[in-house]
């Protein structure tokens, strides 16, 4: 018994939270090497790896990072069918969780996590032009958050940033009702968030429901200003735009608690910048604004399942004093029976596994254009370096989406 609980708690040990390696070349911006690295550890966890969705989270980040959108789909896609795989969890390996630690289970993604397979879904269908398959991804999004409530009765709220994701495609596709619904379902998950009263004005005007229009007025103190600068998207004004998705920060870290070593708890990772101003063509024009905070997320998620969470712990406790029970009785020796105990509950630690590269949020700005060619540049406010400009070609009435991703130092 104990050769065996000791056995299993040497192979405890995670090979993808362990290799610091990709973390490191992940935050110098080394984004297609870490693929490679990542590529590297897919291969080695095989079809049945416990830290096989762990791999797969990350590489499909890493090559949406390195602006590979196909490829990170594709990944993103495989990731999505083993979240659903690993989820039926056979109640053998549940049971022997409860002699030694979660850490033996197949990894399974956190929800939030699962939600966010299909939010980077949506942003690379995005960020390639591919509206529709973009709008499939965003609406999935909200359907699992629906699942989630309904099935695992969770307390989890929609994501305002898929839905705003979906608002912004169904205006581009000339869809203004079904962008109305999107960007009002926005403003009752997010109501603060920048320029979304425009937004909302300008589908009220386009749809000619003068009484919206009135009520977006009150409710954000539009002026003749916001009118004007909400009219420059009419259809007819082939006016472009280009809409900036920026992917700040890193997401927390899971470690043991502190008042309760074999349970994990998210904490928060060092980031020292909050939003980040955009320069269009040289010209400093706008800032980001938070519409998905995955730190918070992450935490309340968790805080979520922590009495059931607790209520497995306890069910552990009373099957570790069972064993070590029997052990001493059929030795005859109550020195072996506590060594079983003491090896059970050595075993017994906290998982610590998650979405390593996230970001701390996911942030949004909006801005008219002419069409033509167009140079873009973030400057996290906070960072000691602007992140890499990029060049963008918008078409004559058309939206274009490019995305920037900005990563502190972290522990």
């Amino acid at each position: 018994m104990i050769c065996t609980v000791v056995n299993v708690t040497a192979g405890c040990v995670s090979a993808r939270m362990s290799d610091r390696s990709i973390d490191g070349l992940f935050r110098d911006g080394k984004y297609e090497e870490a693929a490679q690295h990542l590529e590297a550890g897919v291969k080695a966890q095989g079809e049945n790896g416990r830290d096989l969705l762990l791999y797969l989270l990350d590489l499909g980040l890493a090559l949406h990072s390195a602006g590979q959108f196909e490829a990170s789909n594709r990944v993103f896609l495989q990731a999505d069918k083993v979240a659903e795989i690993k989820d039926y969890t056979s109640l053998a390996a549940e049971s022997a969780t409860l002699l030694t630690s979660d850490n033996i289970k197949d990894y399974k993604a956190e929800d939030f996590e699962n939600v966010l397979i299909s939010t980077y879904l949506a942003m690379n269908y995005s960020l390639m032009g591919d509206y529709e398959n973009a709008l499939v991804e965003a609406r999935r999004v909200n359907r699992k958050l629906h699942l989630m409530v309904t099935e695992g009765q969770r307390k989890y709220k929609q994501n305002a940033f898929a839905r705003y994701l979906s608002g912004v495609i169904y205006e581009a596709e000339g869809n203004f009702n079904d962008a109305y619904i999107d960007y009002k379902k926005t403003w009752e998950l997010e109501p603060t968030f920048s320029g979304l009263g425009r937004d909302l004005w300008r589908m009220a005007w386009l749809t000619g429901m003068s009484e919206e229009m009135d009520r977006w007025d009150s409710e954000f103190g539009l002026s003749s200003d916001d009118h004007t600068e909400a009219k420059r998207l009419h259809p007819k004004n082939e006016k472009s735009e280009i809409i900036v998705l920026y992917e700040n920060g890193i997401s927390p870290k899971k470690v043991p608690d502190p008042g309760f070593h074999s349970i994990p708890k998210f904490t928060q990772r060092f980031n020292p910048v909050s939003f980040a101003r955009v320069e269009l063509d040289g010209q400093d024009l706008a800032s980001t604004a938070v519409l998905h905070d995955i730190e918070s997320t992450a935490i309340q998620n968790l805080d979520e399942k922590y009495a059931a969470i607790i209520a497995r712990k306890v069910a552990g406790i009373v099957a570790k004093e069972v064993v070590a029970d029997q052990v001493s009785k059929r030795t005859n020796s109550p020195l072996l029976g506590e060594l079983s105990r003491l090896a059970m509950y050595l075993s017994d630690q906290a998982d610590v596994r998650s979405w390593q590269l996230l970001p701390k949020d996911l942030q949004v700005v909006r801005i008219v254009v002419e069409p033509g060619t167009h140079t873009v540049k973030l400057r996290p406010v906070g960072a000691s370096t602007p992140l890499s400009e990029k060049t963008v070609q918008v078409g004559k009435g058309k939206k274009v989406f490019v995305g920037f991703r900005y990563m502190p130092g972290w522990n």
